[in-house]
């Protein structure tokens, strides 16, 4: 496990031993911190035309290939069970 997982880790351990009275400070605290690095809400990415121009397009019959590969995945592992 990395470092940055083990501080984590870590920090939701102690996240549970705090009072409940305390629980408001600690949450601000966070979000003050997450303002400060500006990470506080993340950009939607979209992910359309990332297959673009990626040779799909002079394919034919996609439907059919498809198909193919798929049988042929399928073929592969049945002969493998046995």
């Amino acid at each position: 496990m990395n470092t940055t997982a083990l501080k984590k880790t870590k920090i939701i351990r102690d996240l549970s031993r705090i009072p409940d009275n305390k629980l408001d400070s600690v949450r601000k605290y966070i979000d003050s911190i997450l303002i400060e690095s500006k990470q506080h809400t993340r950009k939607n990415q979209s992910l359309k035309g990332i297959w673009s121009n990626a040779g799909f397009e002079k394919i034919t019959d996609l439907e059919g290939e498809i198909k193919e590969v798929r049988k042929q995945l399928s073929d592969a592992i049945l002969r493998r069970q046995l």
